[in-house]
């Protein structure tokens, strides 16, 4: 063998700064294997240039200019809080890469908790990742804010039945940032609160305005310090919210019969109109900046619907004894892999349906739109979803949507559309609910259409409910960075409500504890278990040889799996559980308990005045 059949090792032959630039595009699963390469190795990546090379912007994902610290964690959305005492640049990229690969898998691990907030169904939620609360309305009115990570309700208001001053009325709407609420009362009028002032106890808060309006309003949206409103009556208003009281600042006029749907940027404001797509104005000025029209999109893809896997009566009592009965948040469950299915996207519209009366043959109705970034995604009756990822180039040139607009078609008879119509957009993904399933579809690194033949991350869906029986459209959802969070359809244990500060009269039908049908916050954490594995971060002395020290195979797919669970609570609570469920769950007689508009659907319908003041992105 020849001399020039060596590789001269790059560390003996090149400068150190040359070396460091490219490890600087080296993938991180290519830095865990240089380690074990050779002790050099290992000294030049996790001794000596370690912070260096992980603190790279193309390592760990961080605000734009690189930060020297990690004071910006703080703004994570993490519920199973994943970053909270990352000790070091390498701790962090660690924590990001498992993470990221998880979410990426076509099957990923998951754990789930459910919290049932009270005995009345939750309608909106909102979660403060910084406060550690969770604050929501319900189907029978009054507000909870309750503890995330005990369950406990900390602070709440009462339903209008009980004709309080500070009532909130059944199905309020409800918008949240950093401290302050915002929900609708009856009429046109919006109430704001605040926490964390003087005097006030954790999860206690205070009203610091009512804003009154004299046209029927449909929705609002509370983002970048900014509440949005929005008329059918052709008007649009914008509040600054840092003012005390809240300050109009701009009165729009736009378009009559906006559907009630909206969100807002920095800059702009969209409004969702129905059949005509989506209007945007300036903030400021009230300019009308242009319309996205999705139908005008030709690039087109389908998803088809997972096989139906119906739980059977058994694995729905064991859900439901996991989920209960307690007041507490229970600890996430045992990890799992069949929690999210996954589904595939094909190139090309879905078949014509053969029924002249479905829903696709008809002018599509455009709802719910959600911005994040340049990106923005629009969801209609049809069970299509628009993808723009980049609305502003859209706006200005004739074949905007021709270049940045694709429309997936997913199969939808529309039914879920007038109460549901959700979406959430983060991460470089987007989810909404399809025919009692919430699909969480990803996108690539520019928010554009993956590669149907190669997508380099998975997209899946899951179940809105413990037994299809139960299922009602999701009132809220959302992607958070370690989970998905929804509304779910489960049953419930009746609990006693008292000692809660802001604590109203018992409910009339409040009897002794028992069985039944609600809607509870779903938390489906796909956090990686860091307990396990050794930081590499706090080896610096083992060679190459201890890999689990070094890094060598440290982010390997490292995924546990799942353990034996205790599934029932009591005996008591099985027996209430199969009288409640029956034979192949015939929860009928319950479900008529429910029923108050008397429709069987064991739900009562919302009056079209209150779901329109809830409706927006």
């Amino acid at each position: 063998m020849t001399a020039s059949s060596f590789v001269a090792d790059p560390l003996t032959v090149l400068p150190p700064e040359i070396v460091l630039r490219v490890l600087e595009f080296t993938p991180v699963s290519a830095l865990a294997s240089l380690t074990a390469v050779s002790k050099a190795w290992h000294q030049f990546i996790d001794v000596t240039h370690r912070e260096v090379i992980y603190s790279s912007e193309l390592k760990t994902t961080q605000p734009p200019g690189g930060a020297r610290d990690f004071s910006f964690l703080s703004d994570s959305a993490t519920f199973t809080k994943l970053f909270e005492d990352t000790t070091s640049w390498k701790d962090l990229c660690k924590r990001q890469t498992l993470l990221s690969r998880n979410w990426a898998n076509e099957r990923p691990v998951t754990r789930e908790s459910v919290l049932q907030v009270g005995n009345n169904p939750v309608w909106r939620f909102r979660a403060d990742f910084k406060r550690r609360f969770f604050i929501s309305t319900s189907h029978a009115g009054g507000l909870n804010v309750t503890d995330m990570d005990t369950g406990r309700i900390l602070w709440r208001l009462p339903s209008t039945l009980h004709r309080d001053e500070d009532a909130v009325r059944p199905y309020a709407h409800l918008e949240y940032q950093d401290g302050m609420a915002v929900f609708d009362r009856e009429g046109d009028a919006l109430e704001v609160w605040q926490a964390d002032l003087e005097g006030a106890a954790r999860g206690e808060f205070q009203r610091i305005a009512i804003l009154d309006h004299d046209c029927q309003t449909r929705g609002f949206q509370l983002s970048y310090w900014t509440l949005c409103v929005v008329s059918t009556q052709g008007q649009g208003f914008v509040y600054d919210m840092t003012q005390r009281p809240p300050t109009l600042t701009t009165h729009l006029t736009i378009e009559d019969d906006a559907v009630g749907h909206l969100d807002q940027s920095e800059d702009a404001v969209i409004y969702s109109m129905g059949p005509r797509g989506y209007h945007v104005y300036n903030k400021s000025t009230g300019e009308f900046m242009g319309a996205l029209q999705p139908f005008r999109c030709t690039d087109m893809y389908h998803i088809l619907p997972p096989v139906a896997t119906s739980p059977s009566a058994i694995a729905a009592l064991a859900a439901a004894a996991r989920h209960g009965p307690t007041q507490h948040l229970f600890s996430l469950g045992a990890p799992r892999k069949d929690c999210l299915v996954p589904i595939e996207l094909a190139k090309g519209p879905l078949p014509p349906p053969t029924d002249f009366e479905h829903v696709r043959h008809g002018d599509d109705e455009w709802g719910a739109g959600m911005l994040h970034g340049d990106l923005f995604v629009g969801f209609s009756r049809a069970g299509r979803v628009f993808v723009c990822s980049d609305w502003r180039k859209a706006l200005h040139s004739e074949a905007g949507l021709t270049t940045y607009g694709s429309l997936i078609e997913c199969e939808s008879d529309g039914s879920n559309f007038d109460l549901g119509g959700w979406l959430s957009v983060r991460n470089h993904r987007l989810m909404f609910e399809i025919q009692d399933r919430i699909y969480v579809v990803a996108l690539d690194d520019n928010n554009r259409m993956q590669d149907v033949d190669c997508p380099a991350r998975a997209s899946y869906s899951l179940l809105t409910s413990s037994v299809p029986q139960l299922a009602v459209p999701v009132s809220f959802m959302a992607l958070c960075d370690d989970a998905i969070m929804t509304t779910y359809t489960t049953l419930g244990f009746r609990q006693p409500l008292s000692d809660v500060p802001g604590d109203a009269p018992q409910e009339p039908h409040e009897g002794p504890a028992r069985i039944f049908p609600t809607k509870s916050i779903r938390i489906v954490s796909l956090a990686p278990d860091l307990s396990n594995s050794k930081s590499a971060s706090d080896s610096n002395a083992e060679g190459p040889q201890d890999q689990r020290a070094t890094g060598g195979g440290l982010w390997d797919s490292q995924q546990g799996q799942p353990r034996a669970e205790d599934t029932w609570r009591s005996q008591a609570g099985l027996l209430q559980l199969v009288s409640l469920l029956g034979d192949e769950l015939d929860e009928e007689d319950e479900l008529e308990a429910m029923d108050a508009d008397g429709d069987g659907d064991g739900w009562e319908d919302v009056d079209e005045d209150d779901e329109e003041h809830g409706h927006e992105h």
